[in-house]
């Protein structure tokens, strides 16, 4: 499959990165020699020098060939523009990173469909709507949802106190929910009935979410109430979450900390209840005069990887029960969520599991990355013909590495064991470590009749 990337930036390099690891064909564009250079000592992908909005580049590029065509540029109109030029040349898939919801929110007409866009990406709109979810379910490290809300996967952090701490698998009540893997010592494995909770461990589990309540109970997880956010940060991200929450979240107080007096005199024009405060959030002057410690959750998401860092430490050292913060390096990740920063997100891995959408074999509803070892979280429709359907699961050869988390029938939402029967339709949740990927998609497609 030949795929072209139109940017070099961080969120091209890591989708060329993603796209080569799947054994694309791929094809970098951008017009800074510097990465070109850098990008063709580290990856195993053709670089061309040059603008994705020139037919002759996409031609030099190979476009009359390519499958897909990703363009994640600096620039929404460049990636429109090129998206609609790959289209011309009838390439089947089509990926733009467009940042301005002006071009979305267009209520007489869909900009996608007129450049024929298959997938619009705005990353900082997706790291909002996570960091909302994660605010909704704070006793969470991470959470997102499935089957129109009905299903949902979290990550919990197994205090030192909690009732399951060296406990086997099988020694709980595991009937409203599945632990689908285990994080210790940052290592991921899909535990078996024998493997044993311990204080600190990270765990990803998934429940209906009309269950949460139960589930939590059964961790020794209490519910906590938010009345008071604070976000640092009013670019993109930040603005987006303020406004989120002023929708979803009536009763819940929400503070803004911007530096740059302009744009903080903008976004409190447009925001409706949010107090928005100019100032500095390394400041530990303005954050204790602006009571910050009494907030329930701080958010740090400005552009600088070390501010939101040092903020966040701040922060929780005055009082704040709970700190999230977006950084662009993936490498740092493990060390922020070491020294205690509770949630750590990564606008290029969430975008991630858009691009993987269009890019699997089978018929896949969403995929979802999670953790540092880029294990998935991928939603099926079981397909008639393919090797899971009309089996109960404890006769399907699943790789290890594997579990089966949920299924959802008719709208109705199953935690299966293992004599649950796979339908034709079914959507099955199924979580996969990056070596089992391969061979469950293979599982559920109708194309593949053995495994």
């Amino acid at each position: 499959m030949r795929s072209i990337v139109i940017g070099a930036g961080k969120m091209g390099f890591s989708i060329a990165k993603l796209l080569s690891n799947e054994n694309h064909d791929v094809v970098l564009i951008d017009n800074n020699e510097e990465r070109i250079r850098i990008i063709d000592d580290v990856l195993d992908v053709q670089v061309i020098a040059g603008t994705g909005s020139s037919w002759r580049v996409l031609e030099s590029a190979g476009v009359r060939n390519a499958d897909m065509v990703v363009a994640v540029t600096e620039i929404d109109e460049l990636n429109m523009i090129a998206c609609f030029l790959a289209k011309q040349y009838g390439v089947k898939t089509t990926i733009a990173r467009v940042r301005d919801t002006e071009y979305v929110e267009q209520p007489h007409f869909s900009i996608a469909n007129l450049l024929g866009i298959d997938l619009i990406i705005n990353p900082e709109m997706v790291t909002a709507f996570e960091i909302f979810n994660i605010i909704k379910n704070p006793e969470a490290v991470n959470v997102d949802y499935y089957s129109d809300n009905k299903v949902l996967l979290a990550e919990f952090i197994i205090r030192n106190d909690s009732p399951i701490v060296n406990n086997q698998l099988k020694q709980l009540d595991a009937s409203k929910f599945v632990i689908l893997s285990i994080v210790h010592d940052n290592h991921m494995i899909v535990p078996s009935g024998d493997d044993i909770i311990r204080g600190g461990d990270h765990v990803y589990i998934i429940t209906k979410t009309e269950d949460i309540s139960a589930v939590l109970k059964s961790l020794g997880i209490i519910r906590k109430k938010i009345e008071h956010v604070t976000i640092l940060g009013a670019g993109r991200t930040g603005y987006y979450l303020a406004k989120i929450l002023e929708n979803e979240m009536k009763n819940v107080s929400i503070k803004v900390i911007e530096k740059n007096p302009l744009r903080a005199r903008e976004v409190s024009n447009m925001l409706s209840r949010s107090m928005v405060i100019k100032g500095d959030g390394a400041d530990l002057d303005l954050l204790t005069a602006e009571n910050i410690g009494q907030s329930d959750i701080y958010v740090a998401v400005t552009d600088d990887d070390k501010l939101n860092l040092l903020s966040s430490l701040i922060a929780k050292n005055i009082g704040v029960k709970k700190t999230i913060a977006k950084v662009k390096r993936e490498d740092i990740l493990p060390l922020m969520e070491e020294i205690g920063i509770d949630a750590v997100l990564s606008p290029r891995v969430l975008a991630a599991g858009y691009i993987l959408k269009y890019i699997r074999q089978g018929d896949i509803v969403s995929v979802t990355v999670l953790g540092n070892e880029n294990a998935e979280m991928i939603e099926f429709n079981a397909q008639s013909g393919s090797v899971v359907v009309n089996k109960q699961l404890m006769n399907i050869r699943f790789p290890a590495g594997s579990v089966v988390g949920a299924i959802v029938r008719n709208g109705e939402v199953y935690i299966p064991s293992g004599d649950f029967e796979i339908l034709a339709n079914d959507k099955v949740m199924v979580f996969a470590l990056p070596a089992s990927i391969h061979k469950i998609e293979k599982l559920f497609s109708s194309r593949l009749k053995k495994w």
